[in-house]
């Protein structure tokens, strides 16, 4: 039986705020963009305004699908500017209450790396990967909003 388009939105959202919770206990002020804001779910900003960055997240939940999902159009990835990012979020079974997994990188690196499917030059819109298939550099790589985290004096 295949999964309610609704269970599915269920495990993108919890994988969003995952995310925002995550940065939030590193002192990160984060906002869940509107559904549909086109590439991004995430606002991420320095508190006096003078950085921000948009954040992609993918979710997979293991219960249901082994990978991650990715799109052709997601090799467009690679033109955008350093500092757009994307987290690939492993929800973790509730059967035997993982806790979630993350993989963080630039979007230009994301696009790369679906560029480089075997799916690419095909007819073949899905780009899958599986989390071991995420480099290993990726895991738990919260160093890259570091520049958004508050300076305490």
């Amino acid at each position: 039986m295949r999964t309610p388009q609704w269970i599915k939105k269920l495990g993108g959202h919890a994988g969003e705020l995952f995310v925002c919770a995550e940065l939030s206990k590193r002192g990160i002020p984060n906002a869940l963009l509107p559904e549909n804001f086109s590439d991004d779910d995430i606002l991420v900003g320095s508190k006096d305004g003078s950085q921000i960055c948009y954040v992609q997240v993918k979710s997979c939940h293991p219960d249901r699908s082994a990978s991650f999902i990715l799109r052709e159009t997601d090799e467009k990835w690679q033109t955008r500017p350093i500092g757009e990012l994307c987290v690939f979020v492993w929800l973790g079974s509730t059967k035997s209450n993982d806790p979630p997994q993350y993989w963080i990188a630039e979007k230009q690196e994301v696009g790369r790396l679906c560029a480089a499917h075997s799916a690419h030059g095909t007819s073949n819109w899905e780009r899958r990967f599986y989390p071991n298939e995420l480099p290993a550099d990726w895991k738990d790589r919260w160093s890259l909003f570091d520049r958004f985290r508050p300076t305490l004096t």
